[in-house]
């Protein structure tokens, strides 16, 4: 069906059943060991790809473009299937009952690479994020403390909010947390101010509140000169 209006689409939607593939289940942000957890906040429950279709078709058209000419034909398509990867957020687990009984005084993870989408005008931010924690006796799977990072990036989202949801989330199984996100945001970058100035966020809870113990980590997590350089090397 050539879908030409807003009213068109919203009468196609109610009047026509979706395949079960065309829709994508999102849990709200609720992972299933922490029902409390409402960090999408909207109250999403799932996504309609075949609605997305529809709404792109119809921004092409409002934005004076052929829907239909080659090179726009399939690109509803083409923006569905991305929107269902890069906002699959909303419906991770990060996985963090998996782990080991192992001793460590902290835990670094340097340079977890993300990729987010800025919630004020729907344009790309990306960057490194470096967790450290003090282990309470056991420690995390290296790749759940990626997912993590993933779980709150692959959303609508702003960095603040981003880099504190991360630490809370492990704020509870953990001494002690300290998250330090570092961004480059399209928004700032493409549009505005038009400027390529990286956004710093910092988290910490628990044993991290101790001035001593943050300097020391964020010296490692900045580089391995000053890293070494605390060594005495």
């Amino acid at each position: 069906m050539k879908v030409n209006s807003i009213d068109d689409y919203n009468n196609y939607d109610s009047k026509n059943k979706r395949s079960k593939d065309d829709d994508i289940e999102y849990n709200s942000g609720k992972s299933k060991n922490n029902n409390n957890n409402k960090s999408n906040g909207h109250g999403i429950k799932k996504m309609s790809k075949a609605r997305i279709r529809r709404l792109i078709r119809q921004l092409l058209i409002e934005l004076g473009e052929n829907p239909d000419r080659e090179g726009l034909r399939e690109t509803p398509d083409r923006v569905a299937d991305m929107y269902a990867e890069i906002f699959s957020g909303y419906s991770l687990d990060s996985e963090l009952d998996v782990t080991f009984n192992e001793e460590s005084d902290m835990i670094i993870v340097r340079e977890i690479q993300f990729y987010s989408m800025c919630e004020h005008h729907i344009l790309p931010f990306f960057g490194k994020a470096h967790i450290a924690y003090i282990p309470d006796g056991k420690v995390f799977g290296i790749s759940k403390l990626v997912r993590l990072v993933e779980k709150y990036a692959k959303r609508l989202q702003i960095q603040e909010r981003m880099t504190n949801q991360i630490a809370d989330e492990l704020a509870d199984k953990v001494k002690g947390v300290l998250v330090v996100i570092e961004g480059d945001h399209m928004c700032m970058r493409m549009r505005g101010v038009k400027n390529n100035s990286k956004i710093l966020t910092i988290a910490y809870r628990g044993e991290f509140k101790s001035k001593e113990l943050r300097e020391q980590a964020i010296s490692i997590i900045k580089g391995y000169q000053e890293y070494n350089s605390y060594l005495g090397r």
